[in-house]
Parts: C-alpha cells; structure tokens; sequence
C-alpha cells in the first residue's frame, strides 16, 4: 500500500466481464485486487484458454503492460504514477484488436512475469 498515493484510483473492466466499470478507492482494496489479478489461478485460464504472460509495452507514448496468449493480447493494465508512487491503475479489455495487431507487428521481449 505504500506504492499508492492516499487518492489512489483503480479503475478495471474486470477484464470484459462486466459492462459497469470498477471502481477502486481505497488504498487497501486497490492492494487487495491487484494482489488477487497478479495471483495464478486455473480459473483465470478458462476465459483465456491457456497461460498468459505479461509483457511491457509502449501504447499511445505511456507504459503498457499487455496480458499475452501466444501472439494475442488478451488484457492490458496501466499506471500513472506521481511522486514515485502510483496514482491511478487501469486495466482495460477493450479495443484488444487493435492492441493485439500492435502487438503482432513488434518482437515481444521476455515477459516481465512468464506464462503462469
């Protein structure tokens, strides 16, 4: 929790699933999910149909951190950060033809957190 600012915002999709936004304003729940999202489960492999890896990429001039099944992006989280602390997460679902074509047309490096 000390890597958020006390406004710290969270703000998902939950990955597609859901037609409201979420979202998060309390450090301590914000801490919660995103420990819950980066957490390996096989119930979070039935909507992607295998492990994913996450990777880093550059979207629109910021970091990105694409969610990748083989050559297909299949989720995407970013950060804004202020003060060496982050300030607001987002993860995001939509519009992954266009993140996934993006995705196709570079040489992805090592993933940042391997297949799991």
């Amino acid at each position: 929790m000390r890597l958020l600012t006390d406004d710290a915002v969270a703000i998902s999709d939950g990955s597609g699933l859901t037609r409201t936004p979420l979202r998060y304003t309390s450090a301590r729940r914000i801490a919660a999910v995103a420990r819950a999202g980066f957490t390996a489960a096989p119930a979070k492999r039935r909507p992607t149909g295998g492990p994913t890896a996450i990777h880093h990429a550059v979207a629109d001039g910021a970091s990105a951190f694409p969610v990748a099944l083989g050559d297909m992006t299949v989720d995407s989280f970013t950060f804004d950060i202020a003060g060496g602390r982050t300030a607001t997460m987002r993860g995001i679902a939509p519009r992954l033809i266009r993140l996934t074509q993006g995705w196709r047309r570079q040489e992805p490096e090592t993933p940042l957190i391997a297949p799991w």
